[in-house]
């Protein structure tokens, strides 16, 4: 899937990696389906590092949608995100099991 079929479906899908090197491109995705004001699917289950930047990018998208009420699920989580997560003390931040 095309990263504007993503944005068109409210969906992004991560790559294997989730951090300071992509935090700007999943910013701008991130951003584009807030502004589109639609449920947003998030799929982490491809992902196999995430540092902390990712992590933060992760619990930035959840607090805006929250202030904008729009709706963020996971269709599918890591166990390396959801570690990450826990260690981290985000999980219920992050909406993830």
């Amino acid at each position: 899937m095309s990263e504007s079929e993503e944005i068109t479906q409210g969906s992004i899908i991560f790559d294997d990696t989730l951090d300071i090197t992509m935090a700007a491109s999943y910013f701008e995705r991130f951003s584009q389906l807030l502004n589109e004001q639609k449920t947003i699917t998030l799929n982490g289950e491809n992902i196999e590092r995430v540092d902390g930047a990712g992590l933060q990018l992760l619990a930035a998208l959840f607090k805006s949608a929250e202030f904008l009420q729009i709706n963020v699920t996971w269709q599918g989580c890591s166990d390396t995100l959801k570690r990450s997560a826990e260690l981290s003390g985000l999980t219920g931040r992050l909406a993830i099991d």
